[in-house]
């Protein structure tokens, strides 16, 4: 599990993209995990968008800290092919 807060002024600049890329690439690379898992709150479209800019697709919500959540996931063999 990662999770990110970053100051207002960087938003907007691709950090979160960027990490989270590196973070995939971690997993499916060198821990050959099969498939991760992303959760968001509904009203944070900008982790939603991060989310989908990384090629992670919608799989409805969940419950997760308390909270109803949004979930998507991507698998390898997806993330290989992309």
């Amino acid at each position: 599990e990662i999770g990110y807060t970053l100051a207002k002024d960087c938003w907007g600049r691709g950090i979160a993209t960027e990490s989270s890329a590196a973070v995939l690439r971690f997993a499916f690379e060198e821990l050959a995990l099969p498939k991760i898992v992303a959760v968001a709150n509904p009203q944070n479209r900008a982790s939603t968008r991060v989310m989908e800019k990384l090629g992670m697709t919608p799989e409805g919500t969940s419950r997760a800290y308390g909270r109803e959540v949004l979930r998507y996931s991507l698998s390898r063999e997806d993330w290989a092919a992309s």
